[in-house]
């Protein structure tokens, strides 16, 4: 009896699911018949489905987008505004926040400079900048932020699973806090916190230049080098959550030009411009280049040798010039390799948002049930990263 009542409960939770991912697909209210139709379940089963979303909020009545003559057939609509998950990624220099709405798309987002030392009230003023930026809506309307019902943030360095950030570089002064506890306290939802490296290979994996692979590596080369691995679809964060983090080796130096991990170039004053310059042809920028994947190739050999991926996203700046660097780093790691077998080198193509996506994506992943009040709702991946900015690319 218990396993069969489980079996049932078990296809109920996936008919909900069908039913509601259908109507987050549509941008018009559908009815039960069409509702059926592209569910391939039963009237009778969406009629019950509907009834269960309905006590949930996670539908409404709404008139259908097409009437014909005679009485006009009852229409849904997902109501994908009664409420929000959030992202935010908190770094040194200042904060990024995004706000979803239960569909994955994007109803708000802003960045705020830290001016001054980066603390965790960053985020608050992120998540309210954004809050309050009706021109990122469209509507004129501002976000109801007492409607969030999950927040994933993302923080530079070592994060244990209950959200205490163990080590950072980056951020030293926030070592030893429970982030995590204290942004719980603070918002009243779920929070995740995790490696704003690993949210970024994350979001590059579901939705970005690594999407349709399982196995990704993600390269970040921006004022450090950083690696994060995406295993099976998920982060591999390891026993003590220190994978990818190469850095951590006593006395390891990726380059001759690293300066306690940060990277110091001569051909211009960042990566991102060596980049573009490299990109515009310039010589002496191109030099670099090579020189520094020469330099980096015999650890990224290693670990392809020892995670064999699908393929190798590279983020050095925008897409359009990270891909100087994907040949001579193609190349350089070649050379390391007996195998002909190796993976392609691809750039990361969701820009500086990759970490606040990644963690909003978090979120979802992480408090599906909590957020839709419903079980096995898939995160809206492909809303959630569809529409990065242009200027971010």
């Amino acid at each position: 009896m218990e396993t069969a009542r489980g079996a049932a409960q078990v296809e109920r939770a996936a008919n909900q699911a069908a039913c509601l991912r259908f109507l987050a697909d549509a941008d018009e209210p559908r009815t039960v018949g069409v509702i059926s139709e592209g569910t391939g379940l039963s009237r009778p089963t969406v009629h019950a489905v509907l009834d269960d979303l309905l006590d949930v909020g996670l539908v409404e009545p709404a008139s259908p987008a097409t009437a014909g003559p005679g009485r006009p057939a009852r229409a849904f609509r997902f109501a994908r505004e009664s409420g929000m998950v959030a992202g935010v990624d908190l770094g040194p220099r200042g904060a990024r926040a995004i706000i979803c709405d239960l569909s994955g798309r994007r109803v708000a987002y802003a960045e705020v400079p830290a001016n001054g030392k980066a603390d965790l009230a960053l985020i608050s003023r992120a998540l309210d900048a954004a809050a309050t930026q009706p021109a990122t809506r469209g509507d004129g309307a501002t976000v109801d932020l007492g409607r969030l019902r999950a927040v994933g943030v993302g923080v530079p360095g070592v994060v244990e699973g209950d959200g205490r950030l163990r080590a950072s570089l980056a951020m030293p002064d926030l070592v030893g806090l429970p982030v995590g506890e204290l942004l719980v306290k603070e918002f009243g939802q779920p929070v995740v916190v995790d490696n704003d490296i690993k949210l970024a290979a994350l979001a590059e994996q579901r939705g970005g230049a690594g999407r349709g692979f399982s196995d990704v590596v993600y390269l970040q080369i921006g004022h450090r080098l950083s690696m994060s691995i995406v295993l099976n679809g998920v982060i591999r964060q390891g026993r003590h959550r220190l994978a990818g983090e190469l850095g951590a080796q006593r006395g390891m130096r990726w380059t001759r030009n690293a300066q306690r991990g940060q990277l110091v170039w001569s051909a211009r004053p960042t990566g991102a411009q060596v980049l573009t310059a490299a990109a515009a042809g310039d010589a002496g920028a191109q030099a670099e280049l090579e020189d520094f994947c020469a330099q980096i190739a015999p650890r990224i050999a290693t670990v392809l040798l020892v995670v064999d991926p699908e393929v190798v996203v590279v983020r050095g700046g925008p897409t359009e010039d990270s891909v100087a660097i994907l040949r001579p780093l193609a190349a350089a790691v070649e050379n390391e390799l007996v195998f002909p077998e190796r993976p392609p080198f691809v750039a990361a193509a969701l820009g500086r948002e990759a970490v606040v996506l990644g963690a909003v994506g978090n979120a979802f992943d992480r408090y599906s049930s909590a957020i839709y009040g419903i079980q096995d709702v898939s995160s809206p991946w492909s809303y959630i990263t569809h529409e990065v900015e242009r200027t971010t690319k």
